[in-house]
């Protein structure tokens, strides 16, 4: 069986033409199904008219389909969150709940759709939440179907998922992975404690599919990121991902290259029963390894035992916060001026900067990071530094065509 993952359909109405061509490229594939990834309906996008002309035009790629909703699909600032309301809007185009799963040739497929931040902890539009109902239905589904291999279908990554993103603004954005300064442990926890979760295909990145890892498998679940067809690509990679099921429950990872004609590349092979190592391309990322991205340049790192983070501060400012536990960036907290130095007290994190200014964040806060598109964060000035001077550790550098890895 065949499937088509159609990333961030994000367009111009310049490109409809352009659109067109291209469903006519995955349907001469003849896909049996594609799942839509999310960030839909262009100039429209939000909109029951937005969805209607989505639904227009993935329909040119003849087979069914299922989308999910992504962050775009779904943000709000406080003062506008009353103007429209997503869940009805898809209910009434599509007659179905955004999340649902599929049994397709033995293999059950979980599809997670981004919701709505309460308001009441609202930090910034762009989040990647899922609420605790669609968590506990996912789960129930996944544990009840333990003995047939799953594919997890969703907007973002799982953290810790080590796929290529645009560093730093996602990261600084805090919506880098799923439930991103919400509840992201309990994903990682969830495929830990089911091994039939093989593989996670997300989108939201719009980044090339040539880069090494974008690719990944971490503790036996493979991570393929999705770009997008559109002008919307960042890096001007315009693709659609092609995945098949073997009759002996393989998952081939094409790529449908839209800048060259749409050739259909082989990029890996994962045996959906676990038994043979996976082919193909696909970096394996390191526990103690992190990408900083391009154009910067680590400084110092810190770790924080207490609470099992590393503190990265790099040339241009940056002072970024990684969970050892979800090993990915939890945010930045801190991109105004360069940190010297960093003290612990309890919760209680101060950071002292080279012009010997100090100031202390709560890390049990979900508001100590910084993002210019998000509400204040909290932070108090200090008069002096205080608590313990947390200690610096030793790493090294390499630089790979997706930026700069620390390793240590």
């Amino acid at each position: 069986m065949r499937f088509a993952i159609i990333g961030d359909l994000q367009y111009w109405k310049a490109e409809v033409e352009e659109l067109s061509f291209k469903m006519e490229q995955i349907r001469k594939y003849k896909p049996d199904f594609s799942f839509v990834m999310g960030d839909v309906g262009g100039s429209q996008m939000r909109s029951e008219a937005g969805l209607l002309e989505t639904k227009e035009y993935v329909s040119m790629a003849g087979c069914p389909f299922h989308l999910i909703y992504g962050n775009h699909d779904v943000e709000y600032w406080p003062d506008n969150r009353f103007e429209y309301d997503p869940e009805s809007t898809y209910r009434r185009v599509f007659e179905e709940s955004p999340y649902i799963s599929y049994i397709f040739d033995g293999v059950l497929f979980v599809c997670l759709s981004i919701e709505r931040q309460p308001y009441e902890s609202f930090i910034t539009p762009y989040t990647v939440y899922i609420s605790d109902a669609q968590y506990e239905w996912a789960k129930d589904v996944i544990e009840k179907n333990r003995d047939i291999p799953c594919v997890m279908i969703a907007h973002a990554p799982v953290a810790g998922s080590g796929l290529r993103c645009e560093r730093p603004m996602h990261n600084a954005a805090l919506d880098t992975y799923l439930d991103q300064t919400f509840k992201a442990e309990r994903w990682v926890k969830l495929l830990r404690d089911n091994p039939q979760i093989r593989v996670w295909v997300s989108a939201h990145f719009h980044m090339g599919h040539d880069y090494e890892s974008a690719i990944t498998e971490r503790e036996g679940v493979v991570h393929i990121s999705s770009g997008v067809m559109t002008c919307c690509t960042r890096d001007e990679r315009a693709h659609t991902r092609i995945i098949d099921i073997t009759e002996d429950k393989r998952l081939l990872v094409y790529t449908l290259d839209h800048n060259n004609d749409g050739e259909l590349i082989l990029d890996a092979e994962i045996d959906l029963y676990g038994k043979e190592k996976s082919k193909g391309r696909i970096k394996r990322p390191q526990r103690h390894e992190i990408l900083i991205g391009d154009g910067d340049m680590p400084e110092s790192l810190w770790y924080d035992e207490r609470h099992k983070s590393y503190y990265v501060s790099t040339e241009k400012g940056m002072l970024w916060e990684f969970s050892e536990e979800l090993c990915d960036f939890c945010g930045a907290l801190s991109y105004e001026k360069k940190v010297s130095g960093l003290f612990l007290e309890n919760d209680m994190l101060v950071l002292e900067y080279a012009d010997k200014t100090a100031v202390s964040l709560d890390l049990t806060s979900r508001k100590r990071w910084q993002y210019k598109d998000s509400l204040p964060r909290e932070l108090n000035i200090c008069s002096s530094v205080f608590g313990k001077k947390l200690p610096y550790v030793s790493y090294d550098t390499y630089p790979s065509k997706e930026g700069i890895y620390i390793k240590f």
